[in-house]
């Protein structure tokens, strides 16, 4: 069958309403505009929290922040003063007529705005309230209200103590893994929620924990530690029994990852390196002895590496077929031959006039039309209100009276 087959959008049709803010909720409701959902975004008056976040893209005297045009385009932003009780009230007859809510937002905001879960699963039996935080909602004892950032889940799940130097030292990931993952793993909930709520009619509560988001990562790691010998895991060093040499090593212009996690792929290696020699040397023949001496083994990697250019050691090691590549940075990705061949980026617009180059969503469907462009502040609040509520100019001026939308700067952060 051929993709023209295929529908384009397969979540066309699908209504969710957002209230999320950072990364890990965001990310999660512009997966789902990109594959064909209304996603309508709750703001605060003074807009979501990365709004504000540098660095700021600036065109003419309008601004707008990198970081949220990354999560949120695709979406249709309207602000509302949830403390308001017009503004929680225009809130409510909006969630009557979704399909999913999704927030991440902590636990006690959602209660003190009476939006709690518990609360919603009453009221909407139907609707699909998935909710992403650092410990869960439910069964997290004195974690429930604690801060959880993406490197806090991925301290406790574990993930942190993999990401080592090759001293065996750990060091933080350098971006937010955890909340991707969480924002990855909600998207997947969602999808067999919907898939649940059109054959039995029903919603649910989707209670998703970053650490328990973050575990899976860990999955291979934490079956090898409980099956490996005593002897073995004293020398795990830097990666738990992936391989030596493992990781990333300088180049005269950068870095590469180099993977040795076979046997063979060390003799190949030695080969690449002009030392064939060590192929058999019986220090270094077997992962097991590598590991022993492993320091000598990043030594002599090193030693090579620094010698050429990325490129270089690229294609010395793809010719004897051993897993290798750059290092690549941030400004290089956007003129990555490989990305580009596959058509993983592509231009977004900023809503200030600009472009930039962002993912895509990698499942591989065609982007729903308008999911390329980034939503300014309310920039939609008559549109949906009209649309969804079906008020009209006045009803929306009466609800703006009534401090429905507040006022920019004057609510504080409920988050």
């Amino acid at each position: 069958m051929s993709e023209s087959n295929f529908i384009s959008s397969p979540l066309q049709g699908v209504k969710v309403i957002e209230l999320s803010h950072l990364i890990a909720g965001p990310y999660c409701g512009q997966l789902l505009a990109e594959e064909g959902a209304s996603v309508v975004k709750i703001e605060p008056p003074d807009g979501e929290l990365t709004r504000h976040r540098e660095p700021m893209r600036r065109v003419g005297d309008q601004v707008i922040s990198g970081y949220f045009a990354s999560l949120n385009r695709g979406k249709q932003s309207v602000s509302l003063d949830l403390k308001n009780e017009s503004g929680i009230q225009t809130l409510h007859r909006l969630l009557e007529t979704a399909d999913v809510v999704l927030t991440n937002m902590r636990g006690g905001a959602l209660k003190r705005l009476g939006i709690h879960p518990d609360e919603l699963r009453k009221r909407y039996p139907r609707l699909i309230i998935a909710c992403i935080s650092g410990f869960g909602l439910h069964n997290a004892g004195k974690f429930t209200d604690r801060a959880g950032l993406a490197m806090v889940a991925e301290a406790m799940s574990g993930t942190t103590s993999l990401t080592r130097d090759h001293d065996g030292n750990p060091v933080w990931c350098g971006f937010a893994l955890g909340d991707i993952v969480a924002g990855m793993a909600a998207h997947s909930a969602i999808l067999l929620a919907l898939r649940n709520q059109e054959k039995y009619g029903v919603g649910r509560v989707l209670d998703m924990s970053m650490v328990e988001c973050s575990l899976p990562m860990v999955s291979v790691a934490l079956a090898r530690e409980q099956s490996a010998s005593a002897e073995l895991r004293a020398f795990a060093g830097s990666n738990n029994f992936h391989g030596v040499p493992y990781g990333a090593f300088p180049a005269s212009d950068g870095f590469v990852n180099i993977g040795v996690n076979r046997d063979d792929f060390w003799k190949r290696l030695c080969k690449a390196m002009g030392r064939p020699e060590l192929g058999t040397d019986p220090r270094y023949e077997t992962y097991i002895e590598r590991a022993k001496n492993q320091r000598d083994v990043h030594q002599i990697t090193e030693a090579f590496t620094r010698q050429f250019t990325r490129d270089d050691i690229v294609a010395k090691l793809n010719a004897v077929d051993v897993p290798v590549a750059s290092i690549l940075t941030m400004a290089e990705l956007t003129n990555d031959e490989y990305l580009q061949t596959r058509g993983a980026l592509r231009q977004v617009n900023d809503g200030i006039g600009g472009s930039m180059m962002l993912p895509v969503d990698p499942s591989g469907f065609t982007p729903a039309e308008g999911s390329h462009l980034v939503p300014l502040l309310n920039e939609h609040r008559d549109t949906v209100l009209a649309r969804e509520l079906n008020l009209s100019a006045n009803d929306i001026s009466c609800l703006e009276q009534a401090g429905a939308f507040g006022t920019p700067m004057a609510m504080a952060n409920i988050a």
